[in-house]
């Protein structure tokens, strides 16, 4: 019944001729909404605004729309840049990668500095959905526009985010020449006089290029450098109160840690994220922080855990969808190999009832079961019940 009111509203809307207006006038309202968020979503106000902006999910993604298909591009880009973290942290993915193809398609109409900032933020958006060659395309046409606008910054980001997909399409060479190219210009904008807004900006920029480098050298064997690498990430990151950044290097931290050896300390960094993404709202990070944690439970025998863990995490990605997660950090082992080799271990029937157990857990109690400390032989065991 609401739905055909919202309609027949609409239709009488159209007819009166203030279709224009009232359209403009709501985007300029949810664009200033965007503006007094910005600095907010990449601090101590971050749950808060994300809570306030999902009850405004549906104004803001039609805001978004508006713009675009008014050709008003660079206030969309405006737009999307001061709320990023909503779109992802909130699984809102969607509403966003749409417009993807339009920036690709149409950038040439905006000027350098707002074409180079709309195709590094449609690359972060395309590897986010999982479509790495048009991420990394955009990338590399925006690196020459950063450097033309003079913006060391945003080039930064770019050239993090150019390193990382190369890295993951087993470049890893180039990758890393990219990153430590980031870090380079990390260091020539940190003056000592950015803003407020921009040194929130420079620890994202640090904690992502600490990240993505520690990545190829935990691929290349070098586990105390990685280690480094995440460790100052995870400082940079924390010092935002900026969820995004903490759990991508929590997550790293936690398998550089794994990859030592200290199966304890990867624990206590995991059981660290997990509530943060729980917090968030965001479920899919949840799950694969699970996913993590399976691995630990794997390694340490403890297969009945191991599999409810990752039956968990199946149960949640299925329901609430990819997220972002997945395309920033190595993912940990979930396939059909380790489940196989769990059902070994345990035997058809207990893998069964450890996997429907599993199942069974959803959000709050996913999480609270992922955040027991369980030893081998020791677990608490977690029904349906």
């Amino acid at each position: 019944m609401l739905e055909t009111i919202r309609e027949y509203a609409l239709e009488r809307l159209r007819n009166s001729g203030a279709w224009q207006e009232a359209h403009d006038r709501h985007a300029a309202y949810f664009a200033g909404l965007a503006t007094a968020a910005e600095s907010e979503l990449g601090g101590e106000g971050q749950l808060a605004w994300l809570s306030r902006l999902e009850t405004e999910a549906g104004n803001l993604s039609a805001a978004l729309s508006w713009l675009m298909d008014q050709d008003r591009l660079d206030e969309a880009i405006a737009f999307m840049w001061r709320t990023w973290r909503f779109w992802l942290l909130r699984g809102h993915l969607d509403d966003v990668t749409r417009h993807a193809e339009t920036f690709l398609a149409r950038g040439g109409e905006m000027a350098p500095h707002e074409r180079a900032m709309a195709l590094s933020g449609t690359g972060f958006t395309l590897i986010s959905d999982g479509d790495q060659d048009k991420g990394r395309s955009a990338f590399e046409q925006s690196l020459p526009l950063f450097r033309e606008a003079g913006d060391p910054l945003g080039g930064a980001l770019a050239a993090a985010g150019l390193g990382h997909v190369l890295g993951a399409q087993n470049d890893p060479k180039r990758g890393g020449e990219l990153l430590e190219y980031a870090m380079s210009l990390l260091r020539e904008a940190d003056t000592g006089e950015l803003t407020a807004e921009e040194r929130v900006y420079h620890l994202l920029d640090v904690a992502l290029a600490d990240n993505f480098l520690g990545q190829i050298e935990l691929g290349n064997a070098k586990l105390d450098r990685a280690a480094e690498l995440f460790a100052a990430g995870l400082d940079a990151a924390r010092s935002t109160a900026d969820r995004f950044t903490v759990l991508v290097s929590l997550y790293d931290l936690a398998l550089s840690s794994q990859a030592r050896g200290d199966l304890d300390g990867a624990a206590e960094l995991l059981r660290e994220g997990l509530p943060l993404a729980g917090e968030a709202g965001d479920e899919p990070s949840a799950a694969y922080y699970l996913e993590a944690l399976a691995t630990i439970a794997r390694l340490r025998d403890d297969s009945e855990r191991a599999a409810r863990l990752l039956a968990a995490a199946d149960a949640q990605l299925q329901t609430s969808g990819s997220g972002w997660l997945h395309a920033y950090v190595p993912r940990a082992p979930h396939d059909r190999t380790i489940l196989a080799e769990l059902r070994s271990r345990l035997g058809d029937a207990a893998y069964e009832q450890a996997a429907a157990d599993g199942r069974s857990l959803a959000g709050a109690r996913a999480i609270e079961y992922g955040l027991e400390d369980a030893q081998p032989g020791q677990e608490r065991r977690k029904t349906a019940a």
